[in-house]
């Protein structure tokens, strides 16, 4: 009798049948390997691929990539005016959810990402280091995806942004990790491997953060498909795009001059008829008038100008991320590991609206040596990358966590260019990870009991659009949320409730709180047994270890609730 296979075993199968590529000499190769000497700089890609000969077979492969301060409807397959031809073309060849969220933060999104759990659970539940132990570093109680992978087999790396505490990369699972430490894009100090700094001498004079983090990505690829093409491979791609500061190269900026002049209001009416063409949103959803999120009119907007160019600037970042996701891509499919590749591409956390006030209009963004205290893109554009949805980064409304989620895997999932519609959120990664690579979460890790996993796996999402998932939880500087299905209370610190009906109302337009109060009593007693569980702090608890005079990015409250059209009074 034949053995009936589970689905982790079926899925796993379909990723080593997807992994067949052309045959070639792997000894050939071999003898042009990049030298990797222990602690020194691996060298960048040089374009020139290994393949894995054919009669190999392995476990998926997994990449993830990860924007950071990206918009839910910045890039073009989800309705965004910036050309994004490369994640466009992986959204068309695989599964787009469209209610997908992070954590409304870097650091708590990151912790969340790579462990499976809640940011607060992980250690992680604020900015690293501003709030004491609940800030401090990733404890001792997760196991990170890296950890988990390696202890299964996996060659694990990572390039680019890690922003959680002390330490490096690859003291948390990671064989080889280009850690990224500085803001400026321009900047070529204080990069290392491994911890050892890559001397600014060995970097390129054409240095751009985006295009080097890449180079190193793909090098450290190349390197793995040459020394060791039996093991698949772990890859954290973690780009610092489009977070401040505003810098980007002049020929990308060139490319979106005029692109943005009518403002926006029309540009984002324009996008909310297109992304309801599309699937994206639902066709009876309302959009909120900006007002709802502080946000100006543009005809009101004193410095039009000013604010063109840092929309240009913006987009021509994300831009350049594309192009690089392009060549990492491109260097998948040369290997032909492309096939056999879970990928996944999502934000951190939702357009950013701080740094509002422009200081200087003289100073333009764009060149080196820009700074983000002169002023970011401002709550409108952040309204325009965020739409249909209300807020912005910091806030547990949809615009501070509804983020794009692209999921690319040919050899594993059927359907091609399809929407997902099911909500899901961070902790859900490491979950479905797991049941791609057929790795098994620990009870235990280097002697330390870990907490249970949090997430469940996408799988079921991605293959025909069901889930298990009962709850969704948020909370962030006190702003915080659960959804059951197709209600979502939330709240803006110190204010009351709010519940939505996110089926009619995805864009959170009108507050049911008053008429359903049995749905937000049951919610909210959920939401309290979730804090206990997951030590959820009050913000004036983990307030009292900041001695600092805000949270430590922009200001305290990037918008003046209190000015926020129909806002509730606390």
């Amino acid at each position: 009798m034949n053995k009936k296979l589970s689905r982790r075993e079926f899925v796993i199968g379909l990723g080593a049948l997807g992994g067949t590529v052309l045959a070639a000499s792997a000894g050939g190769w071999l003898l042009r390997s990049p030298s990797n000497p222990e602690g020194g700089a691996l060298p960048a890609g040089d374009g020139s691929v290994p393949q894995r000969p054919a009669a190999m077979k392995k476990k998926p492969n997994i990449v993830v990539i990860l924007a950071d301060d990206l918009g839910y409807s910045d890039i073009g397959c989800y309705g965004g005016q910036i050309e994004t031809p490369n994640l466009d073309k992986l959204a068309a060849g695989g599964i787009r959810m469209t209610q997908f969220t992070n954590t409304a933060r870097c650091s708590p999104s990151r912790a969340s990402l790579l462990t499976g759990l809640h940011p607060h659970q992980a250690g992680m539940a604020h900015l690293q280091g501003y709030f004491g132990p609940y800030t401090q570093k990733l404890n001792d109680s997760c196991v990170t995806i890296a950890e988990v992978l390696k202890d299964n087999g996996y060659g694990t790396y990572m390039a680019g942004k890690w922003h959680l505490g002390p330490g490096f990369p690859h003291q948390r699972g990671f064989d080889k990790a280009y850690h990224y430490l500085g803001v400026d894009y321009f900047a070529t100090e204080s990069i290392s491997l491994n911890g050892v700094k890559v001397a600014p001498s060995s970097i390129s004079k054409n240095y751009y953060s985006t295009d080097d983090m890449t180079n190193k990505a793909i090098g450290l690829l190349e390197n793995h498909m040459s020394a060791t093409p039996e093991k698949p491979f772990f890859l954290y791609m973690s780009y610092t795009v489009p977070h401040f500061p505003l810098q980007a190269k002049d020929k990308d900026i060139a490319k979106y001059k005029g692109r943005f002049d009518r403002g926006w209001e029309a540009l984002r009416q324009e996008k909310f008829a297109r992304m309801k063409e599309m699937g994206i949103i639902d066709p009876k959803w309302e959009l909120p008038a900006m007002t709802d999120s502080g946000a100006v009119a543009w005809e009101n907007e004193s410095s039009k100008s000013w604010r063109l160019r840092a929309m240009e600037v913006y987009a021509a970042m994300v831009d350049c991320m594309d192009q690089n996701i392009g060549r990492l891509v491109q260097t998948l499919e040369k290997s032909g590991e492309l096939d056999n590749t879970f990928l996944v591409f999502l934000s951190d956390n939702g357009g950013n609206a701080e740094f509002l006030n422009i200081k200087d209009t003289k100073k333009l963004p764009g060149g080196p040596g820009y700074a983000e205290g002169n002023g970011h893109y401002g709550a409108g554009w952040a309204s325009l990358s965020n739409t249909p949805f209300r807020m912005y980064k910091h806030y547990i409304h949809q615009g501070g966590i509804a983020s794009p989620f692209i999921v690319h895997w040919p050899a594993g999932l059927k359907e091609k260019g399809a929407l997902r519609k099911k909500p899901a959120q961070l902790t859900d990664v490491m979950a479905t990870v797991l049941e791609v690579s057929g790795s098994k979460y620990p009870e235990q890790y280097k002697g330390h009991k870990i907490i249970p996993a949090e997430g469940t796996s996408l799988l079921m999402i991605l293959e025909n659009d069901t889930t298990s998932k009962q709850y969704l939880f948020w909370e962030h500087e006190g702003n915080c949320g659960v959804r059951n299905n197709n209600w979502k209370l939330v709240k803006f610190e110190k204010y009351p409730w709010e519940l939505y009906d996110l089926e009619k109302d995805g864009t959170e337009m009108h507050d049911l709180a008053r008429s359903q109060p049995e749905v937000v009593k049951r919610l909210s007693d959920e939401y309290e047994k979730w804090t206990k569980r997951a030590n959820v702090l009050k913000k004036e608890e983990y307030l009292k270890y900041w001695k600092g005079k805000n949270d430590g990015e922009g200001p305290t409250g990037p918008i003046d609730l209190q000015k926020i059209k129909g806002a509730p009074k606390a």
